[in-house]
């Protein structure tokens, strides 16, 4: 009797011992993601996204783009349309914006 009690005493130390260990592996702490990962909300996209000297002309949005497509001129022309069908309103600058950001997003 006092054996079974000793082995049922062993084990619940044993078991309490390996609740509170540490994981062999350890974990990475993950990156802080900056505010152009964070998703935006579903609303309307005002006309005026950045007022000011901080907004870029469509030449700069153009350059840029151009640069994450690799300098793919026709590949460039067939997103700009397809954007322009999704969003008939917007300028051209919010369009190149739009693609601009998109494909940061998922070129991750």
């Amino acid at each position: 009797m006092s054996l079974t009690l000793l082995g049922i005493g062993l084990l619940a130390l044993w078991l309490y011992m390996l609740s509170g260990s540490k994981p062999s592996r350890p974990t990475r702490p993950r990156p802080a993601q900056p505010r152009s990962a964070q998703p935006r909300p579903a609303q309307a996209r005002p006309a005026q996204a950045r007022p000011g000297p901080a907004r870029l002309q469509a030449s700069q949005w153009e350059r840029k783009v151009l640069t994450q497509m690799r300098g793919d001129q026709a590949r460039f022309e067939r997103t700009l349309a397809a954007k322009r069908n999704k969003h008939p309103r917007a300028s051209r600058e919010e369009l190149l914006e739009i693609i601009y950001e998109e494909y940061i997003r998922d070129n991750r």
